[in-house]
This record gives C-alpha cells, sequence and structure tokens, in this order.
C-alpha cells in the first residue's frame, strides 16, 4: 500500500450494517476475494475487510506459526548460560536483548534495530549478532504459514526459548510469562499454534519500535494493572509514557484488535472495561489519547461506531498496521468524524522526523545515582 492511495477509502459509501440511531451489529462484508479463491478458505469473507483489500501483515486470521531451523542452537544453550553465570560474562547486547523480549515477548529483527539497539547504525552487526544468539540457544526464531497466497515476504520473529527465560530471571529476578517461552519443534504445516495473540504483539512491537526510533518513550508498558479509585485494577494493552519536550509527558494508551470469530464481541467487551476505567481514574491518570490498531482502513467506520457507543469518554486516533509499517508521519493517526462519517489524517508533529523537543534518551540521563561507596554512615567501625 503506498501513501497516496491510504485515504482513498470512503466510508460514505459503505453499508455500516445499521443507521447511526441504532445499535451497531454485524459487520460490512466484502464483495470481492483479492487472493486465489481456489486456495482460500470458504469462511473468508466473513474476515476480509469490507473493500476487498488484503490483510495487513500482522492480520491474517489463518495464519500459523512455524518455526525456523528450529534445531539451531537446541545443543549449546545449558553450556552458554552456565559459562556466562561462571564468568559472569553476559555481553551489553545479550543483556538488552534478553531484557526487552523478557519484557515484550517477540520482536522482528526491525523491531530489534530499533527498540533494543537505537544508536546501532549498522544493520549487518544486529543481524549478526542475532544469528549469534540463535546459535547460543537463548533464543529461537520462526514465522508463519497461511493457506493465502501472499507475494510479500513474512519476517522471521524472535522469541526467549527456556535457556533465554532462565537467564532473564538470574539478570532481573524476575519471572517471564509462560507465554513467552518459545519451544522450537516441527511442526505439521498448518498444525502450529493461531498467530493471533502474537500477532498483537508484533503490531503493539511496531509502533514502540518507532516511538524508541524517534526517541520519544520514557516507558512503555504492557498489560500494566493500573489501580482505579474503586479498587479495581485496569491493564491497557499497552501503557506509554512519552516526552514531548523538557516537563512535557503524555500517556497514551494501546488497544489492538485482531481478527477471529468472535472478534466484534472481544472488542465491546474491552470497550466497555476502558470506559469503566476512564470514568475511574483521577484526571491526572487518564490517557490523554487511546492508539486502537485495526487490521485495515476499511475496518475503523465500523469499529469507531463501537467504540463511539461503548467507550464515548476515550479519546481515539487510528492506525493499521500498513500505516505503522510505513514509519510514523503524517499518514499514520487517524480520525474518524461520525458526522460527515470521514477519515481524517491527524498527525502529532512531535512523533515524527524533524522534532526538536528533549528526547527520552536526554531526560532518562539525567536521573543520577548518588551513593556512597564507603562503609555506611550508621555502621560501628
Amino acid at each position: 500500500m503506498v501513501a497516496d492511495n491510504l485515504l482513498k477509502f470512503d466510508p460514505k459509501h459503505e453499508d455500516l450494517g445499521a443507521s447511526p440511531s441504532k445499535k451497531v451489529t454485524a459487520p460490512p462484508k466484502a464483495k470481492n476475494n483479492p487472493y486465489d479463491a481456489t486456495q482460500s478458505p470458504p469462511d473468508i469473507f466473513t474476515f476480509l475487510p469490507s473493500d476487498g483489500s488484503k490483510f495487513g501483515l500482522f492480520s491474517d486470521p489463518y495464519a500459523t506459526l512455524y518455526y525456523y531451523e528450529p534445531n539451531q542452537g537446541r545443543n549449546q544453550g545449558n553450556y552458554w548460560l552456565h559459562k556466562r553465570e561462571e564468568e559472569r560474562a553476559f555481553t551489553e547486547k545479550e543483556i538488552a536483548l534478553i531484557d526487552f523480549l523478557s519484557v515484550y515477548r517477540l520482536a522482528t529483527q526491525k523491531q530489534i534495530a530499533r527498540a533494543v539497539f537505537p544508536e546501532e547504525e549498522n544493520p549487518v552487526k544486529i543481524r549478526d549478532f542475532i544469528k549469534r544468539s540463535r546459535k547460543m540457544g537463548f533464543i529461537t526464531s520462526f514465522s508463519w504459514v497461511t493457506p493465502l497466497k501472499e507475494e510479500r515476504k513474512k519476517p522471521l520473529v524472535y522469541g526467549l526459548t527456556r535457556i533465554g527465560c532462565e537467564a532473564a530471571e538470574k539478570l532481573f529476578h524476575r519471572k517471564t510469562p509462560k507465554d513467552f517461552q518459545f519451544q522450537p519443534v516441527v511442526f505439521k504445516t498448518g498444525r502450529g499454534p493461531n498467530m493471533e495473540p502474537f500477532f498483537r504483539d508484533l503490531v503493539a512491537n511496531e509502533l514502540l519500535a518507532e516511538l524508541t526510533r524517534l526517541d520519544r518513550v520514557v516507558s512503555w508498558e504492557r498489560k500494566k494493572l493500573i489501580r482505579l479509585t474503586d479498587g479495581m485494577y485496569h491493564h491497557p494493552y499497552g501503557t506509554v509514557e512519552l516526552i514531548k519536550d523538557a516537563g512535557e509527558f503524555l500517556t497514551f494508551w494501546i488497544e489492538v484488535i485482531r481478527l477471529s470469530y468472535d472478534w466484534q464481541d472481544q472488542a465491546i467487551t474491552r470497550f466497555k472495561y476502558t470506559q469503566a476505567a476512564i470514568e475511574k481514574l483521577d484526571p491526572f491518570q487518564k490517557p490523554k489519547r487511546l492508539i486502537l490498531i485495526v487490521d485495515s482502513d476499511a475496518r475503523i467506520p465500523y469499529v469507531a461506531r463501537l467504540a463511539e457507543e461503548y467507550m464515548p469518554s476515550a479519546e481515539v486516533r487510528w492506525t493499521t498496521d500498513e500505516r505503522l509499517l510505513m514509519g510514523l508521519g503524517e499518514e499514520t493517526f487517524l480520525l474518524y468524524d461520525s458526522n460527515t462519517k470521514t477519515i481524517k489524517k491527524s498527525p502529532m508533529s512531535f512523533l515524527m522526523d524533524g522534532h526538536n523537543g528533549m528526547g527520552a534518551r536526554e531526560y532518562l540521563a539525567q536521573q543520577h545515582l548518588n551513593f556512597d561507596v564507603e562503609e555506611d554512615e550508621f555502621e560501628d567501625e
């Protein structure tokens, strides 16, 4: 998808499935199949965007996980971890990669380059480091297979093995969630786990990687537990604190919609929880924006109607897989106008190249260590 075509979708000509005065029911369906009909599952029209476009890179509902070279590093992991512990010799890059994957679950090589090593300008060095890490057995790689014929190449995705999770626990004194551990095995084609939960993290991490590249991320927490005024908790899919300039901080919540048979019900439930949370937060805790990532521009009008009904207090900005993959710019974020039923660009200048305000690295560098290396004052001589 090229930039010139991004806003050609016209929601005025789409059947949204309900008049504005009625509750939204079923989403509109596509009339044309952009894939080879002989290879398409029979229920494909249940999921296709209503304009008949293809699924976004991280949106194929039929995709299943497929490990790439699952035996790579299988016999090296225990030796690597034992040697690093004995010699206290984890490298700076190993620590950074393990830290990232133990918090954000998975990433592509391009995401790792921007989010973990933003100051490394040589992509070959990052590629070679990832290859060595696979051989050492603390990360593994996978991609996905699908019955849908697609010319675009799929990226390799990286996550921690059991050894990698053990290293994370020893280094950072925290338990890694069980579903963050990847066990590379050989699946029969199409029999691997569905990619839907992994796609959620991949597309969220694409946004994280871009924000990190722009040096705007002070903190990003996946499924952060936020305590509400009534003692209950809410956990947005992502909570990011951004810096616009010195003393100017903004909190955004991130939500991701991926396709499944009950995705509409899941979205409604999520919106209800989000609305209840916003109503039960102190003003300083409320997010400035809620970034909602969907699979296609054509999906926005229908989901916007759901958001308007079940999450009216949220200030929503929309984006898609393809827009994020193009890099943050004027075309990335969208606003849906329910009165005119149009999608409009909603650029944020501080989230684009060229913004001159204080960056996150400069801000974080101001945090100083201040301790006495001599004996504690309260101890007896």
